[in-house]
């Protein structure tokens, strides 16, 4: 898509007439309709008006081969970064919750509501973990992703399950500590592509 395609797509997006935009950008009707066109293109600075305008970046306006802002380098590598982190939390959080579970609070006439209030954010947090595979775009990665992950939070239900029923809460955790320092630092990237970013 080029220019003149882009302005009239996010003129429309915004219900803007030609004379709307025209007077936002401080410019004539006419000037928007050459754009539009493609019998003109817009000045320096009425690029970066349109941009500002319209939410997008200048890249997007300028690089006909950019069907979103999501095709900007720039964009792209901080969406990654973005994605690392938010799977490195979920990993975190779900350790964190699976902590919580393997330590009871009393006696056996709460253990209903307790592992109800303990299992729900475990839960959330494993679907969580789960939903982050959608930002792997490699198919046969993501399949692979999906198998080293169900194996990674069977090791960590095996553990759940002997520090609860043995009572070696402080054992347990460091385990559970040892296996997500592993999961993240060694599995992730060497075998999921999910590289560490700074």
């Amino acid at each position: 898509m080029n220019i003149s395609e882009k302005i009239r797509t996010l003129r429309k997006s915004k219900g803007m007439s030609q004379e709307e935009l025209a007077g936002q950008v401080n410019i004539s009707r006419q000037a928007v309709s050459r754009w539009e066109n493609g019998t003109a293109l817009p000045d320096a600075d009425n690029i970066v008006q349109l941009s500002k305008l319209f939410g997008v970046t200048t890249d997007y306006l300028l690089m006909d081969s950019y069907e979103s802002d999501e095709d900007s380098p720039k964009i792209k590598e901080n969406n990654k970064i973005l994605h690392a982190n938010l799977t490195r939390l979920a990993i975190i959080f779900q350790a964190a919750f699976l902590n919580t579970c393997i330590y009871p609070w009393g006696d056996s006439n709460t253990i209903v509501l307790e592992m109800v209030i303990k299992l729900f954010p475990l839960l959330a947090c494993s679907i969580w973990m789960a939903s982050n595979h959608r930002y792997e775009k490699d198919l046969k990665q993501r399949a692979k992703n999906t198998k080293i992950e169900s194996l990674y939070c069977l090791i960590q239900t095996v553990v759940f399950v002997l520090g609860y029923t043995l009572h070696i809460g402080v054992w347990s955790t460091l385990m559970i500590i040892i296996d997500v320092g592993i999961y993240i630092f060694v599995i992730n990237p060497k075998y999921m592509n999910r590289k560490l970013t700074r």
